[in-house]
């Protein structure tokens, strides 16, 4: 058998987990066997134990892969360099994704099996609100956003966001994911920026996109 070195172990252990993240984020983990989880992953089983151990060192990786996109993306938020407008982008990115893949079935399963890594997690949350918080006021300080409370924004969205990716809700609505996303983000604009050509950011665009066929991949 081929020897796999250490870093295509780590690579493909990232790319494995990711085929997993839409059935975790629906209906947990705690019902999935190692059979149900190869499957997902399109390997055999004897395949899979070539890359993790055992099923809680799958969650472990799957956990881990969240925290550390977590932990990038707070930096990227934290770059002066790059103008408000550019991080906000990158802010509903973070906040899209969070509402996706962090499901509460995902949380609570996590917090029955692996109670340390359910601490870990809820720092992370935690780092990141107080990542957008600061966000938000120094945009606020430069004169950049409206005079607004961050944590009814941040509030706002979380609620806003959980609610579009309900399938019913946009049928009613009349709404395409892709429309729903782009819309809200547009309210967002015109409510938090002072001034602004709502609609009009190519890097929004290209994140929809990328989020909406993402999600198709992985259905």
């Amino acid at each position: 058998m081929k020897k796999i070195e250490p870093e295509e172990r780590a690579q493909m252990r990232k790319t494995y987990v990711r085929k997993i993240m839409n059935t975790v984020c629906k209906k947990g983990f705690l019902s999935l066997t190692i059979q149900d989880i190869s499957c997902l992953m399109g390997i055999s089983r004897a395949s899979l134990y070539n890359y993790f151990s055992s099923k809680e060192d799958i969650i472990m990786e799957l956990t881990s892969y969240y925290i550390n996109y977590l932990h990038e993306t707070d930096e990227a938020i934290r770059d002066e360099a790059v103008s408000f407008e550019a991080r906000l982008v990158k802010v509903y990115e973070q906040s899209v994704l969070s509402a996706i893949y962090l499901s509460d079935i995902y949380l609570n399963d996590l917090k029955a099996s692996c109670p340390l890594l359910y601490g870990k997690k809820l720092e992370s949350k935690c780092d990141r609100l107080t990542v957008m918080r600061e966000f938000y006021w120094s945009g606020m300080e430069e004169g950049i956003f409206q005079r607004l409370n961050p944590d009814i924004i941040i509030m706002q969205e979380e609620a806003a966001l959980r609610q579009l990716f309900h399938t019913s809700y946009l049928i009613e609505a009349g709404l395409s994911l892709k429309q729903a996303l782009h819309d809200y983000y547009e309210v967002k604009q015109a409510t938090l920026l002072k001034c602004t050509e709502a609609g009009q950011s190519p890097e929004i665009d290209i994140l929809i996109d990328s989020i909406v066929k993402r999600i198709a991949y992985e259905s």
